[in-house]
C-alpha cells in the first residue's frame, strides 16, 4: 500500500512539473510583447513613462499604473513580439493607428495622434 501511494504521488509531481514548465515557456514566448508609452517626445526616460505587458486590451488609460494616460501619449517604444491598435478615444473607438513590432515613434505628432489615444489593443506575436 505504501509503495502505490509512493508512485501515485510521484506521477502527480510529474504532472505539476510539466504544468510549471509549459507555463515558462508561455512567458518565454510572450517576454518581448509590450509597449512603453512616454509623456514626452524622444522616450525622455526622465519624464514619466510606463511600460504595459502584453497581451491586453485597455479600454482606458484613465488608471494605468496609477495615473491618468488620457490624452497624455507623445512618444512610444514596442517590444519585438507585440502589435499594438491604439485609438483616439475609449472603449477602442475613433480614429485607429497600428504600431508593428519593434517600431519606435520618436514623436506621434508626426502621424497626428500625439496626446490623443484614450484606449489601445496589444497582442502578441505567436
Amino acid at each position: 500500500m505504501l509503495f502505490k501511494l509512493f508512485i501515485v504521488c510521484g506521477l502527480i509531481a510529474i504532472g505539476a512539473l510539466s504544468v510549471e514548465a509549459a507555463d515558462m515557456e508561455v512567458k518565454m514566448v510572450d517576454k518581448n510583447c509590450w509597449i512603453e508609452v512616454f509623456d514626452d517626445t524622444k522616450y525622455d526616460a526622465d519624464d514619466p513613462h510606463v511600460k504595459v505587458d502584453g497581451p491586453k486590451e485597455l479600454a482606458s488609460l484613465k488608471n494605468l499604473n496609477g495615473r491618468d494616460w488620457n490624452n497624455d501619449i507623445q512618444s512610444v517604444i514596442v517590444g519585438s513580439g507585440a502589435m499594438v491598435l491604439a485609438y483616439k478615444d475609449k472603449d477602442f473607438k475613433g480614429t485607429e493607428i497600428a504600431f508593428a513590432s519593434g517600431q519606435r515613434i520618436p514623436d506621434l505628432s508626426k502621424l497626428d495622434m500625439s496626446n490623443d489615444i484614450e484606449s489601445m489593443k496589444i497582442t502578441c506575436a505567436n
